[in-house]
């Protein structure tokens, strides 16, 4: 197995398992607070282009870790919508919008995709990092999650660099920088907060 073999199974797993703590943290605790839905439904919408831009290469790894992630984020917004944070019909509709454009940008041509992926995938983090800069009440964010996210933004920076994808590496430059911000922050929340400041609701 080679060393892009290695990385790229690593940035997989990592895909794969640093949301899932997010998902469980908002349902065990029936909380949303310091949560940003424009943030998550953003992440949503660029891993749905991650995930077209994966398949377009025949890349089982960028898929897979991608398609996923798009589904946790929807059990995550489900809340969202429950605690009325959200409406509903703004996730179909900025998913249903997201799914034809990436069509037509991989119909124009496969580096038009590339950027509009980056472009839009990028900056989700920044939305929720400005939310934690402004409130230290952040019950509802999953410390675990952002700490594998800050590792696992360092193992898919390192794959596309060693393919030499840089549609692939260059996102994670923010994503390592905001997930560290937001791990070290909702740390210091919990143990500053036993209880979140928002009351707690009912999600089905």
């Amino acid at each position: 197995m080679t060393l892009t073999s290695v990385v790229g199974l690593i940035a997989s797993s990592l895909s794969i398992a640093f949301i899932w703590p997010q998902v469980v943290r908002v349902y065990a605790k029936r909380s949303t607070e310091g949560i940003v839905p424009a943030s998550f439904l953003q992440g949503s919408c660029g891993s749905l282009l991650w995930t077209i831009y994966g398949l377009s290469f025949g890349n089982l790894s960028l898929t897979i870790a991608n398609g996923q992630i798009v589904i946790a984020i929807l059990l995550i917004l489900f809340v969202c919508v429950r605690h009325g944070k959200i409406v509903f019909w703004k996730l179909v509709a900025a998913h249903f919008a997201t799914l034809v454009l990436g069509l037509f940008a991989l119909y124009i041509s496969i580096t038009l995709l590339g950027f509009v992926t980056v472009a839009i995938g990028t900056p989700a983090i920044i939305w929720q990092v400005i939310r934690v800069y402004r409130t230290e009440h952040l019950y509802g964010v999953s410390v675990i999650t952002y700490g594998l996210l800050f590792a696992c933004c360092i193992a898919w920076f390192s794959y596309g660099a060693l393919i030499g994808d840089w549609f692939v590496a260059s996102p994670n430059i923010i994503g390592i920088s905001g997930s560290l911000y937001i791990t070290i922050r909702a740390l210091r929340s919990h143990q500053k907060f036993a209880v979140p400041e928002e009351p707690l609701l009912q999600i089905i």
